[in-house]
C-alpha cells in the first residue's frame, strides 16, 4: 500500500513505527551477537545493522548507498576489528608462547588468510599461484586449531558472499572492491575465531 507514491511506513505519521521496527532489528542483532561475542562487539554489529536499515528505509538510491555506506562500513570495520582484537588479546593458543605473543599469532593468521582470499578474487591468477597463496595463507590459521578454522570458515563465507554480490551487480572487482574484500575477510576471521574461542 502506498501513500502518495511512497511506501506506507515512510509516511510522517508512521515514522515512530518505522523507528521502532529498526530499533527492534538492532536489538535482535545485539542479542544474537551477544550470544557469541563480547558485548562491545555485539553493540557495534547492532549499530551497523540499524545504520544500514535506516539508509534503506530512507529510500537512498543504490549509488548513494554504495558511496555513503562504503565509508560507514570502513568505520564500523575498524571498530569491530579493534574490539575483536581486544577480546582476543587474552586468548590462549594450543601451544605455549611467552606473554603477549598470542595476539600477534592471531593477527598473522588473520592477515595471511585475508590476503590469500584477496588473491582468489584478483584477476588474472593462475591455479598454481592461487593454490600456493591459499596454502600459505591458511596454514597459520590451521595451526591455531578450532578457533583458527572457525575464523577461516567465516572469512571464506564473507569472500563468497561478497563475490556473489559483485556477480549479481554484473561488474568486475574494482580496486575499492578488492580493498573491501581484504577488510571484510580479515574482520570476519577475527569474529569467527572469537565466537568459538570460549568453547575450546
Amino acid at each position: 500500500m502506498n501513500n502518495g507514491g511512497r511506501p506506507l511506513l515512510t509516511a510522517p505519521r508512521f515514522a515512530p513505527v518505522l523507528g521502532a521496527l529498526i530499533g527492534a532489528a538492532g536489538g535482535l542483532f545485539y542479542w544474537l551477537g551477544a550470544q557469541v561475542w563480547p558485548t562491545s562487539v555485539a553493540v557495534i554489529v547492532s549499530m551497523l545493522a540499524t545504520t544500514w536499515l535506516s539508509a534503506v528505509a530512507a529510500g537512498v538510491s543504490a549509488n548513494v548507498q554504495a558511496a555513503d555506506l562504503g565509508l560507514v562500513a570502513f568505520v564500523f570495520a575498524i571498530l569491530v576489528k579493534y574490539d575483536a582484537l581486544l577480546a582476543l588479546s587474552s586468548a590462549n593458543l594450543p601451544f605455549p608462547l611467552p606473554a603477549n605473543l598470542a595476539l600477534g599469532v592471531i593477527m598473522i593468521a588473520g592477515h595471511a588468510a585475508s590476503r590469500a582470499l584477496l588473491v582468489s578474487v584478483s584477476k588474472p591468477v593462475s591455479y598454481g599461484d592461487l593454490g600456493i597463496a591459499l596454502t600459505l595463507g591458511f596454514l597459520p590459521a590451521v595451526l591455531i586449531g578450532i578457533p583458527g578454522l572457525a575464523g577461516l570458515v567465516a572469512a571464506i563465507a564473507a569472500r563468497m558472499l561478497f563475490a556473489a554480490f559483485l556477480q549479481r551487480q554484473r561488474r568486475i572487482a574494482a580496486a575499492s572492491d578488492l580493498d573491501l574484500t581484504l577488510r571484510l575477510t580479515e574482520v570476519c576471521f577475527y569474529l569467527g575465531a572469537l565466537a568459538t574461542w570460549g568453547y575450546v
